[in-house]
């Protein structure tokens, strides 16, 4: 079903200014390129100001340092937030069970659900679950035996938690997910390699989202816990025992190692690896496709593999690129020593 919001009905949504005819009916967003008519675009960056007038766009969000452009404007103070708001209007929404349980899902005579839960085809719901208000379980998820759901929390489809795992209020879990799985532990003994049990748990506190196929094991004992408010990317793996602290981002693919300790709002970019044990510190942010074996303090910004200072990666990366120069120069060097030693005055 199309959608259709006119430009006063945006510039109100989004507590914009607005600059034009207020009539202009919009039906999607569009990027500067891409944006074609019907369509609404946006400059979160006043350096790409100067490509409004080429877009196709029928208007745009911007701040308020953009020129006029030719176009409708809706001005706002962040860009982002109103863009933000402006897809969430377009958005057709989840496609999520409705309110209730559906016949084909399996669910234990002492799991406790709320009056309000949503529970999709094919859900198994085991012994002494507890699931929350409001919560809503896709096609194909799993919950173990004593798990707890706190209030408002969406998993996607096949998300499996396993058993005694707890998440807070409105932890959303994307396809795929595994939450509690035994932690990647063996020893040697007589040239074999030995599981190790698991019997500890996860803990997702209040406001996580897991991308799709995020695995979190289990601790070894004790808790793998994961921070009010932090988010992680598509296909990241959490080890045993991890901490991670509060509002952290976790871009796709990096790699935990088991019991290494985040802070909180550390930053990482994709497929970041850390080594087991490793500390890092509050507002940390590490480049993408960085190793960490040793601990990085509260505030760095580290990059590279083994990941170094930013500065100091820069000026080694500079360097490199003056290899075949020093090379050509020593050669040439040596050259000249050689015949000055040869001679009879050297």
């Amino acid at each position: 079903m199309s959608i259709s919001i006119t430009l006063q009905e945006i510039a109100q949504l989004v507590q914009g200014q607005l600059e034009g005819d207020p009539s202009v009916a919009i039906n999607g967003v569009g990027s500067l390129d891409e944006a074609v008519p019907g369509q609404m675009t946006f400059v979160s960056d006043a350096a790409l100001a100067g490509q409004l007038p080429s877009s196709k766009a029928s208007a745009a969000l911007v701040g308020a340092s953009v020129p006029a452009a030719g176009i409708p404007l809706v001005r706002v103070k962040n860009v982002q937030a109103a863009l933000a708001a402006l897809l969430g209007y377009f958005n057709p929404g989840d496609d999520l069970p409705a309110v209730g349980i559906h016949p084909s899902a399996v669910v234990a005579s002492s799991a406790s659900l709320a009056a309000d839960v949503a529970i999709g085809p094919f859900v198994v719901i085991g012994e002494g679950a507890v699931i929350g208000a409001g919560c809503v379980l896709s096609a194909g998820v799993k919950i173990g035996a004593n798990v707890t759901l706190g209030e408002g929390c969406v998993l996607f489809e096949n998300a499996v938690v396993r058993w005694g795992c707890r998440l807070g209020c409105r932890v959303r879990v994307g396809p795929g997910c595994v939450i509690g799985y035994d932690g990647f532990g063996y020893y040697q003994s007589q040239g074999k390699n030995v599981r190790v049990p698991h019997i500890g748990i996860v803990e997702l506190q209040d406001d996580v989202d897991l991308g799709a196929c995020v695995c979190v094991d289990r601790a070894k004992f004790g808790v793998t816990r994961v921070g009010a408010g932090t988010k992680i990317d598509n296909y990241v793996q959490v080890a045993h025992n991890v901490q991670i602290g509060q509002g952290c981002l976790l871009a796709a693919q990096v790699g935990l190692a088991g019991s290494c300790r985040l802070g909180n709002y550390v930053v990482m970019g994709g497929q970041v690896g850390v080594g087991d044990h490793v500390a890092i510190g509050d507002l940390a942010r590490v480049g993408a496709q960085s190793g960490l074996l040793k601990d990085v303090p509260p505030g760095a910004e580290v990059f590279g593999t083994l990941a170094v200072g930013v500065r100091d990666f820069m000026r080694q990366t500079v360097n490199v690129g003056k290899l075949p120069e020093l090379q050509r120069r020593v050669k040439e060097l040596e050259s000249r020593l050689n015949a000055l030693e040869s001679s009879k005055d050297h």
